[in-house]
């Protein structure tokens, strides 16, 4: 079951493609939809037209003359790209194939080739909902296609047939009841534009609050359409809601379901959106040939006296049943046998079942149905196949919702193919459940290729799993499901209690739903019942009556004394007399009745009833009960020495029976004789009525011309009544002309004075006297020389002018100039105008300098200044202060420009919340610069708050970079700080515990102590001055020299540059001051004219990487030899080098001196580069 709240759409990557059908004078549309047709709509566009096979087209090139977009015709396997347009080549069928465009060789002969409709279906096929435009064109191609796309969630647009050249291919298209708009090519243009700019946006929106919509749109159209939709897959639906939200042009769900509530029409094309009447004949030709093999033929091999009878559920326009007639027919043919043939096709789409009915079928058929079956069973008229009659006589055609409505029963083939993938997991498992009760035990299911019976498992077994027929389990035995049935039940699970318009309101009303659900609860607990009108025909059941229901073979009845089962069909009728006729209640005797194998004991129960009214009794109606008594325990087998008198009096019985129901078949043939005179009684009271109204006709005659008698009277009347309305309107133009205190001046075509109105004296030297004085003649109060070329351009031209111009007296004044036309649309002078604008005029020019001195502060401020929508889906303005970029004009992807993706559900969330208590937004929030870098800023908007709605926010946003950047920047620095001061703790409290370890006295620890702290000191300070980058080696020991190397002793230096880190110069040295600590106390040192000699060296490895080799050698000094035990010094310089660094130190105590001599590898631990 799909959970999700998305709207299924294309494929990330994928092109929208618009395809574009057209025929026979298709040119001029094409030139027009493309000369008003956007080149940047993202769109691809592929034109099919029906091009000569043998002849080379320049099509490519004409487009080409109408669009910017670049035009191609297709050679070969393309993939599509958006804004381009791509024309089909001669002799070859265009498909789609995710982005790929493919030509092909027709598989069909030239004359029965159906382009369109190829390119169509592989659109709705292999990539779901997409555009179709259909132009001018003689033929049918295209509507099959048409409704392809239709069920796939596709837009259908259709050039309306009044404008087209040829309007056959155009009305196919409208014909089909899939055309979401019918309009001129331009049109079709703006609304291609309109869709492809809108189409993200809606998919957003069909989405939102769609848990507390959704139910309530399909409760409103569960309220008038009685159709419930509520086990329909929730994608299902909302893709289909997303379609008519474009159509419509609603923004969002809450306001489709305004637009439902308030335009009723738009209830039938949301239902013909829900039901997808899309088919044709033979679909998937595999799975029917598996059916003919695997189910139909078996059939004839078993059949009985009863015949065949097939239930096609969600038939739509009937292809699919007339598919499985024809097959039935072909086996009964072949077998050269007749057999009583009965089909049910049900569908909920009534306007496809009246096609269904009709049978007639466009020529495009013949892409799906042979030569050989088309001659044989249908008739061709023009270009319309029609179903001969031996075909359409087999199938009842019929309204029927089969998780509501009693299923047919007895049934040996169900075909219902492509509905279950429609519905959600619990309602298939309830239309298996129903039609794993209507199959019996031999007969098949027939489902759709993208269908399985995965949901109930236990009730059907594959026969063929590929072709998707399935058989009954053998023992699997299953009651009929519970059914849906109350409309108060479903209004409660749609919530239209909460529905404005639906809600139940008032206490009667409340008390009347009270009353339809004891109602429901009786026809649930009470025996199944029928209600039957005056001619026995079935007006309701009850939930259970459809168990007790076996409709023959032939044309369909809603007697009920026919749909009964065959045992209760007399007791029924007998029944059904007494309460109809005599008006009395009667209960039958029990008698048998076979269900499934087993018998049952039940009796009928006929009560009268009469629908009461406040001024008369309706026409008499009967309830019909069936009673069950039970199953019929078997009789033990008769004994063979049965009595002669016994025998004689089963066979009285026998006879009676068969008496009785020769009785009744004569008694319904009576019935019949008696309505057939009852129709013709009628057809005679028609006729004597017609008589009667040619009497009446004559004597009207006479009346009409009375009448015009009067009506010549009554026009005197009538002119002097409008010779009083004008004098009435002439005061009435006076007052208004005087009222308004515009200055109006009507000329003649000569510019001659007609009428002025009184204002008009303050501005020109004129009286009403004037009238007939050419406007030249008079002097005025205007700055505007202009006046008479004005005047006379309006009568040249036909077009109003319009001026603003200064008086003497320094007021503004609007002139409008308009061309003065008579009421029989003639133009017969000009109309001047004056309105005093002074007032106006003031106010503008505050405001410009208002605008000025704010756009002047917005420019020298170096913040950002910004204006947004009221929803903040469109940025209006922005300043960006050398900030941000500026945005002049409006824009919608302002969050993606401005806001990195990471940061913009923090935004969003904070606009939101802003939005929804009108208060005002504040965040500090990351910013793309306008330089491409990301920054920081605070940004506050204030809502503009009018009539209670906010109209627009106006907000300013600081740059924090900078401040941000100093923040980071400090608590780098103290985690730093932590982490030296930490780790120069740690070591301090090294040196003291080694220390402590190899003192021999406190003094003697004290005085190590303060030496070591010394030189760590000494090496700190040498980083420090560093910046904790590292250390040159030449200064580490010329350091350790300057400290230890006294007056009369001598230090010698030599190496390479190498530069130490940190933590190698802090052990180095440690390392070192020992050395120089023991030299002073023991060594060189320790009397003049020693010397220590310190040198380094880079050492290659034949394995390979580089290692530095040290050596401190002394000499001039006392003898040496090795200590008696190791000392702080030793723990140093082999213990921590060799730990730290992996390298090696050796000791050698020679007489001259001691040589020290380290090996260490140069790698990151040591150097820094």
């Amino acid at each position: 079951m799909d959970n999700d709240n998305g709207l299924k759409g294309l494929e990330a990557g994928v092109i929208p493609v618009c395809a574009i059908g057209a025929s026979a004078g298709g040119l001029a549309p094409l030139q027009d939809l493309f000369n008003n047709l956007a080149p940047d709509l993202g769109l691809a566009y592929v034109v099919v037209v029906h091009l000569a096979p043998e002849q080379p087209s320049e099509l490519a090139s004409i487009l080409g003359g109408f669009t910017t977009m670049p035009v191609q015709q297709v050679k070969g396997s393309t993939k599509l790209e958006p804004n381009r347009v791509y024309v089909i080549p001669p002799d070859r069928a265009l498909s789609i194939d995710g982005n790929e465009l493919s030509p092909a060789p027709f598989k069909e002969p030239h004359g029965k080739r159906a382009p369109i409709d190829m390119l169509l279906n592989s659109i709705a096929s292999g990539r779901g909902d997409g555009m179709a435009v259909i132009l001018s064109g003689t033929g049918s191609d295209g509507a099959l296609g048409v409704r392809a796309i239709k069920e796939a969630g596709g837009i259908i647009l259709v050039q309306d047939p009044e404008e087209a050249e040829y309007g056959m291919m155009p009305r196919g298209a409208i014909t089909t009841g899939g055309a979401d708009f019918i309009g001129p090519a331009s049109r079709i243009a703006e609304r291609i534009g309109e869709l492809a700019r809108g189409e993200t946006e809606l998919k957003r929106q069909a989405t939102e609050n769609a848990d507390e919509v959704v139910p309530r749109i399909l409760g409103l159209l569960h309220n008038r359409t009685g159709h419930d939709f509520s086990g329909y897959k929730r994608n299902t639906m909302l893709r289909r809601m997303a379609r008519r939200l474009q159509v419509t042009r609603c923004s969002s769900l809450n306001e489709y379901l305004v637009y439902l509530r308030e335009t009723p029409a738009e209830t039938q094309a949301l239902l013909q959106d829900l039901l997808i009447s899309v088919t044709h004949f033979f679909r998937d030709p595999e799975a029917f040939d598996a059916l003919a093999e695997q189910a139909i033929t078996p059939l004839f091999d078993n059949v009985g006296e009863e015949g065949i009878r097939v239930w096609v559920v969600g038939c739509a326009t009937g292809e699919e049943a007339y598919s499985i007639a024809i097959l039935l027919l072909e086996e009964a043919e072949r077998r050269r046998i007749r057999v009583p043939i009965q089909i049910f096709a049900t569908d909920l789409d009534e306007a496809a079942l009246e096609t269904a009915r009709e049978g007639r079928y466009p020529a495009t058929i013949e892409a799906n149905v042979s030569e050989g079956r088309l001659r044989r069973f249908f008739d061709k008229d023009g270009s319309v196949y029609s179903v001969k009659s031996e075909v359409r006589e087999l199938i009842i055609f019929a309204v029927h919702d089969v998780l509501k409505d009693p299923p047919f029963m007895r049934l040996h083939l169900i075909s219902c193919r492509n509905l279950l993938i429609y519905l959600e997991r619990q309602m298939q498992r309830l239309a298996c459940s129903i039609f794993h009760y209507a199959l019996m035990p031999q007969g098949c299911l027939f489902l759709g290729s993208a269908e399985s019976i995965d949901s109930v498992p236990e009730l059907f077994t594959p026969v063929r799993q590929k072709e998707r027929i399935y058989r009954p389990r053998i023992g699997t035995a299953v009651a009929l499901p519970q059914l849906q049935r109350s409309a108060d039940h479903l209004s409660y699970r749609y919530g239209l209690h909460e529905e404005p318009g639906l809600a139940f309101r008032g206490r009667a009303e409340r008390d009347q739903r009270i009353g339809k659900m004891h109602l429901a609860a009786l026809e649930e607990e009470a025996p199944p019942s029928v209600l039957v009108d005056e001619m026995r025909n079935v007006q309701h059941l009850s939930p259970r009556a459809g168990y007790f229901m076996g409709p023959p073979g032939g044309p369909f009845s809603a007697d009920l004394s026919t749909l009964v089962r065959p045992e209760l069909r007399m007791d029924v009728a007998m029944a059904l007399r007494r309460a109809l006729e005599h008006g009395e209640s009667m209960l039958t005797a029990p008698v048998a009745v076979g269900f499934n194998g087993t018998k049952r004991r039940v009796a009928i129960h006929a009560v009268p009833v009469r629908e009461e009214t406040d001024t008369h009794a309706g026409p008499p109606q009967a309830l019909v009960f069936f009673l069950d008594g039970g199953p019929i325990e078997e009789m033990p087998a008769e004994s063979p020495t049965e009595t002669a008198d016994e025998e004689k009096i089963r066979r009285l019985r026998e006879d009676l029976r068969a008496a009785e129901e020769r009785l009744a078949a004569s008694q319904k043939e009576q019935e019949d004789t008696i309505q057939e005179l009852r129709i013709a009684n009628e057809e005679l009271q028609s006729t004597n009525e017609e008589y009667r109204s040619a009497s009446e006709e004559l004597e009207t005659s006479k009346e009409e011309l009375q009448s015009m008698n009067e009506e010549l009277q009554t026009v005197n009347s009538e002119l002097k009544s409008k010779l009083e309305s004008i004098s009435q309107a002439h005061s009435d133009l006076r007052n208004l002309a005087a009222a308004t205190e515009i200055g109006t001046l009507f000329l003649d075509p000569q510019l001659r004075i007609r009428m002025t109105t009184p204002p008009v004296a303050g501005l020109f030297n004129v009286t009403e006297a004037d009238a007939g004085r050419l406007l030249s003649d008079f002097t005025h109060q205007l700055r505007y020389k202009g006046l008479i070329r004005d005047a006379e351009q309006v009568l040249s031209d036909l077009t109003s002018v319009e001026r603003e111009v200064q008086s003497d007296d320094g007021r503004w004044f609007a002139a409008r100039l308009r061309p003065y036309r008579t009421v029989d649309n003639r133009i017969d002078g000009v109309v001047v105008t004056f309105v005093d604008i002074t007032e106006r005029r003031k106010a503008l020019e505050i405001m410009r300098k208002s605008e000025e001195r704010f756009r002047a502060l917005t420019e020298a401020s170096s913040d950002v200044i910004y204006q947004m929508s009221p929803d903040w889906s469109e940025m209006r303005q922005l300043s960006g202060g050398g900030f941000l970029a500026d945005t002049p004009g409006p824009i919608t992807n302002w969050l993606d420009k401005y806001i990195p993706a990471e940061d913009q559900p923090e935004v969003m969330a904070a606009i939101r919340d802003a939005i929804r208590t009108k208060s005002v937004f504040e965040l500090e929030h990351r910013v793309r610069r306008s330089d491409g870098t990301v920054g920081w800023t605070f940004s506050r908007a204030v809502p503009i708050v009018r009539d209670g709605e906010i109209s627009e926010w106006f907000g300013a946003a600081s740059d924090e970079t900078d401040r941000k950047m100093l923040e980071e920047q400090q608590q780098l620095l103290i985690r730093e700080l932590n982490h030296r001061v930490r780790n120069m703790l740690a070591v301090v409290q090294s040196l003291a515990e080694q220390t402590w370890r190899t003192a021999e006295t406190e003094e003697d620890f004290l005085e190590r102590f303060r030496q070591r702290l010394r030189a760590y000191s000494e090496t700190h300070s040498l980083l420090t001055r560093s910046n904790w980058e590292g250390a040159s080696l030449e200064d580490l020991v010329r350091e350790v020299g300057s400290t230890f190397c006294e007056e009369g002793t001598t230090v010698g230096i030599d190496g390479p540059t190498v530069m130490l880190t940190p933590d190698a110069a802090t052990t180095l040295a440690m390392a070192l001051h020992e050395l120089g600590t023991n030299a002073l106390k023991y060594g060189a040192w320790s009397q003049p004219g020693g010397h220590v000699n310190i040198t380094w060296r880079f050492e290659s490895e034949p394995a390979g990487g580089d290692r530095l080799h040290l050596e401190w050698g002394e000499q001039g000094g006392p003898s040496v030899s090795p200590p008696e035990r190791r000392g702080f010094g030793s723990e140093v310089l082999k213990g921590a080098l060799a730990y730290e660094f992996g390298g090696t130190v050796n000791l050698d105590y020679r007489p001259e001196g001691l040589l020290c001599t380290m090996d260490l590898p140069l790698d990151h631990k040591l150097f820094r580069g």
